[in-house]
C-alpha cells in the first residue's frame, strides 16, 4: 500500500468553495474589463509597417487594401471594422469577427495588414519609441 500524503486525498468542500469563488471573480473581472473598455473612433491601416489609410468609424465604407499577396477588403460598418476578405490561405483575419474598441486589432500576417481601432476617451498613446 502506497501512502499517497496530504495531497493525495480528495478535495474538501472548503477547497471547492476557494475553487468556486476564483472562477467566479475571474469570470466578473473579464465582464468588467470588457465594460469599461472605451469604443474607438478611427481604425488605422498598415502594410509592411507602413501607414496606409486612417479612417473615422462613424463612417460606413468599404476599404481595399493592396498587400503583398493579393487585396484584403476591410469593411467599416456600425462603429467597427471588420475584414470581410483576404487573400490569404487560412483566412484566420476574416473569422475574428468585426472590432469595435480601442486597442483592438486584427491581423492579416501573410498579407502583412494589421487594422488597428484607435481613439477613445483617456486611451490615447503617450509615447511611440523606434
Amino acid at each position: 500500500m502506497v501512502n499517497r500524503g496530504r495531497y493525495g486525498t480528495s478535495p474538501t468542500r472548503w477547497d471547492i468553495l476557494l475553487l468556486m469563488v476564483l472562477i467566479l471573480l475571474t469570470v466578473a473581472s473579464v465582464f468588467a474589463f470588457r465594460l469599461t473598455k472605451s469604443q474607438g473612433t478611427d481604425i488605422w491601416i498598415s502594410v509592411d509597417g507602413r501607414p496606409v489609410g486612417f479612417y473615422p468609424l462613424n463612417e460606413d465604407r468599404t476599404i481595399k487594401v493592396k498587400g503583398p499577396i493579393g487585396i484584403t477588403v476591410v469593411r467599416i460598418h456600425n462603429g467597427q471594422a471588420a475584414i470581410i476578405e483576404a487573400p490569404c490561405p487560412h483566412k484566420l483575419c476574416q473569422k475574428m469577427g468585426p472590432i469595435p474598441s480601442h486597442g483592438d486589432v486584427m491581423i492579416c500576417i501573410p498579407n502583412r495588414i494589421i487594422v488597428e481601432i484607435k481613439g477613445g476617451k483617456g486611451r490615447e498613446t503617450d509615447a511611440i519609441t523606434r
